[in-house]
This record gives structure tokens, sequence and C-alpha cells, in this order.
């Protein structure tokens, strides 16, 4: 899931470290994707202070909810009906089709979530600047990302930024996705591409609206049965 399919399940909790957690995993590979840390495995040298933990907290449920999410038969059924729609964007393109699936169905429920006001991504950003800028870099050090500077400055970029608000805009959607795709194959989608891709999420997220909360009703309920 996408960052603000993760502060769905957080929001009501109006916890800035909490929140931060939540996001944590992907935001650190998103800065740079040779970051590897696994505070889970050491879940004991965060329960000194209540900062500390909810980070953990927070951390922790991203990742459970990752892995419900792409092991449910909702993720399996959606990507496989995107693919559908996606091929003839991709074709004549080096671009996997399983990849730009896989990231526009996260992409279109951040969209969803937005458009039908189950969230709003300025209360997102205010958690997030929120957020003791200490605790941030001494959980990053615990967990040992020894000099936390570059992330700190890539966080209040990020924040700064309030890029997800755009999504409410599909051709916004498909620039992110045309931005991913170019981490991996340089060229990317070209403009008439990209025009294609918009009208092809456009007529998939009619589908995918009648029953997107499904998946957020499961996730929340395993979450707050087990990772309170």
């Amino acid at each position: 899931m996408n960052f603000l399919s993760h502060f769905y399940f957080e929001r009501k909790k109006n916890n800035p470290e909490r929140t931060l957690g939540s996001i944590l995993p992907d935001l650190l590979r998103n800065m740079d994707r040779e970051i590897r840390i696994f505070p889970e495995k050491h879940a004991e040298i965060y329960v000194k202070d209540a900062k500390l933990l909810n980070i953990f907290r927070g951390w922790r449920r991203h990742i459970e909810t990752d892995r419900v999410f792409h092991n449910n038969v909702f993720f399996i059924d959606k990507t496989r009906q995107l693919k559908a729609h996606l091929t003839p964007v991709v074709i004549d393109t080096p671009i996997r089709t399983s990849f730009l699936s896989h990231i526009a169905l996260e992409l279109l429920l951040d969209r969803l979530l937005l458009k039908d006001s189950w969230l709003h991504e300025n209360d997102f950003y205010e958690q997030l600047g929120d957020v003791d800028e200490k605790k941030l870099v001494e959980f990053l050090n615990l967990s040992g990302v020894e000099d936390a500077s570059s992330f700190v400055f890539f966080f209040k970029s990020f924040i700064a930024d309030k890029y997800l608000g755009t999504y409410r805009n599909m051709e916004q959607v498909s620039y992110a996705l045309d931005q991913v795709c170019k981490k991996f194959w340089k060229k990317g989608l070209g403009q008439e591409k990209k025009k294609l891709l918009t009208e092809a999420l456009t007529e998939y997220e009619v589908e995918l609206d009648h029953n997107y909360k499904s998946i957020f009703n499961e996730i929340a309920e395993h979450l707050n049965k087990n990772f309170e």
C-alpha cells in the first residue's frame, strides 16, 4: 500500500510518531533503496521511550499491512484486472505490466481515499510536521543508520512538497507512475503513453470504486485485533 493508505489505519490515533512509523519503510526506500533496517528484530530497544515505541508500532503495522495486502485475494484479483487495462499502454516498452499494475493499484487506492473523503492529505502532513525530529534521528540511529541527516532533509522536503493531494487529478497519478518507472527503465512512458495510461486508469477506477473499501475494512480489523 502507498502512503495515504497506510495513514488510513492510523489517522484516528492523532499520533505523529505512529503516523511516521506507518510510512517510514517506504520513505526510506524512496530516498535510498540501499538502506536496509529491521527494527522488528530488536523490538526491545525501542520500549524505553514512548515516542520511539510509537514509531516502532507504526513501523510494525506497516510491515503487517503490506504482508496482508500483498497476499490477499483482493490484491491478486485487482492487479490481474489492471494488467488487462494496462497491457496496451506498455506495449513496445520494456516496462513490465505486473510491476505497473501493482504500483497503479496502490496509487488508485490513495486517490479513492481522497476522492471519497475518507481522509484528507492536510491531516497527514500536519501530523508529520509535528514529529519529534530528535526521536526520528534516535530511532534511525538505533536501527543502524549512523548518519540520519540526509533522511531528515528528505523527510522535510516530502512534507513541504505535499504532492499526495495532487492524486485528485488522474493525470498526476499517471505522472507519478511514470516517475516510478523511470527509476528502473530510463525512458519511462513518454507523453502519448502517459495519455493512454490516464485513460486506462480512469476506466478501471469505475470498477475499483465499487468495492475497494473492503480491503481497508479487512486489514483494519486484523490490525486492531493483533497489532494495536
